[in-house]
């Protein structure tokens, strides 16, 4: 009668395993947890770096572009030369060029400082704030791409000239003037490039929280 109750009383062999079972499943969870979470912070971090480039980049196209005045005497006849100025406020482009990237700085302040505090705050975005971003950051790009397409069309003229219109070029006699044009095409290019990169970015992260199950 003992040998009957202890026979009933013992634990099938498989009951071990099923209760390993869902444990296991659980680790494998919170793993898989951990490395997204991680993903979205490596996501913020740079998202905030490439912000800061953007600024660092607008900031110095800006300042090289207002700073690149030349006056230079220019002879208009044998025995007389007059002074001329060559200054970034005498072209359209110029001053749309500047308009653009001083609001491309303005706006890498403010989406930088944003990331920094949801970094240092939750670590995670929002999907409907990251999309804003998205939206926004191509915006920007846009408006970034044809001001430096319009201040190389301008630039361009006054390094080849234009024999169709006779327009000559000036960086034979404006030299200093334009290396700022090429410093500050160079540092615009660099902040459209980190500009574009967040906007990869933005979509791939926003392409993983959509695909994530």
């Amino acid at each position: 009668m003992a040998r009957v109750i202890n026979d009933t009383t013992a634990a099938p062999p498989h009951a071990s395993v099923d209760m390993e079972v869902p444990v296991k499943w659980s680790a494998q969870g919170l793993e898989q947890a951990s490395k997204g979470a991680d993903g979205v912070k490596n996501h913020l971090v740079v998202d905030a770096a490439l912000r800061a480039v953007v600024f660092a980049a607008s900031a110095a196209a800006v300042v090289v572009m207002v700073t690149s005045k030349q006056s230079k005497m220019i002879p208009v006849s044998p025995t007389m030369a007059v002074s001329l100025d060559a200054n970034w406020n005498q072209s359209p482009a110029y001053i749309y060029y500047v308009s653009a990237f001083s609001v491309a700085g303005l706006y890498s302040i403010v989406t930088g400082f944003f990331s920094v505090f949801t970094l240092k705050k939750t670590g995670v975005i929002s999907t409907k704030m990251q999309f804003h971003l998205a939206i926004l950051d191509s915006l920007l790009l846009s408006i970034l791409s044809s001001a430096i397409g319009a201040e190389l069309g301008v630039a361009y003229v006054g390094l080849k000239g234009n024999s169709h219109s006779f327009w000559k070029e000036i960086c034979n006699a404006y030299g200093s003037f334009c290396h700022h044009l090429s410093a500050t095409s160079t540092m615009a290019i660099i902040s459209d490039i980190a500009l574009l990169l967040l906007v990869w970015l933005s979509y791939y992260t926003l392409l993983k929280k959509i695909a994530r199950p």
